[in-house]
């Protein structure tokens, strides 16, 4: 209902100030019907342009964890790992998945070298979602679909040992497309769903694949 009311205002802006225009004695009309067109228009666009700020500043903290995965040497390759693990939903960049997290830590050891702990899209999404189901396809529809309104349908299934995850009327910003990042998390909706996977299956979990026609994604997980 709230992204119909920009236009909504916008339109009826727009016919009050034609009729304000074309009856003499309805002039005041034209100062009424320019308002709402002025509030329709904002509220049309006020919203997607403010995302778009807010998605051009944080970029420099992408940057940053770009370069950092960079100087330590590691793959592009993050592993999500669940909060009963973790402490908290985190992903882990590391040379293979992490058998364990070190509580609070931001790097670590493994024996495989070193590791980075890093906060994910996906974990911030999991504070936004609440409780899920257990079973992974209903959590993704509570979480991803429902409470996020990343895509307007998702459907999971099971084939060799992965999870093939695919979403349509997907509508998600892009927040470090060009950045190594983007190899090691997988893109925003990628991310949510290997975190809210992770969290279900109570194991680390990887992205493996993902391809993206139009609006419909398809997310492949280990």
């Amino acid at each position: 209902m709230r992204d119909e009311v920009g236009p909504s205002l916008a339109l009826i802006g727009a016919a009050a100030t034609l009729l304000g225009l074309l009856q003499p004695n309805l002039t005041p009309l034209v100062a009424l019907g320019l308002a709402a067109l002025t509030v329709g228009v904002l509220a049309s666009w006020e919203p997607a342009a403010r995302e778009r700020v807010v998605a051009k500043l944080a970029e420099a903290g992408w940057e940053n964890t770009a370069a950092l995965i960079q100087a330590m040497g590691l793959p592009p390759k993050a592993y999500y790992v669940p909060s009963a693990v973790a402490g908290r939903p985190v992903a882990v960049v590391a040379q293979g998945p992490p058998l364990e997290v070190p509580r609070g830590a931001l790097t670590f050891k493994t024996p495989g070298g070193p590791a980075l702990v890093l906060a994910t899209p996906g974990g911030k999404a999991l504070e936004l979602c609440g409780e899920l189901p257990g079973d992974l396809g209903e959590a993704l529809r509570t979480c991803v679909v429902n409470a996020l309104g990343l895509a307007r349908s998702v459907s999971v299934a099971e084939r060799g040992g992965k999870y093939v995850v695919e979403y349509s009327g997907v509508s998600a910003p892009e927040l470090y497309e060009r950045l190594v990042v983007r190899s090691a998390l997988g893109g925003v909706v990628a991310s949510v769903t290997a975190a809210v996977a992770a969290e279900v299956l109570g194991r680390p979990v990887e992205v493996v694949e993902e391809r993206r026609v139009g609006r419909r994604l398809v997310v492949v997980l280990r």
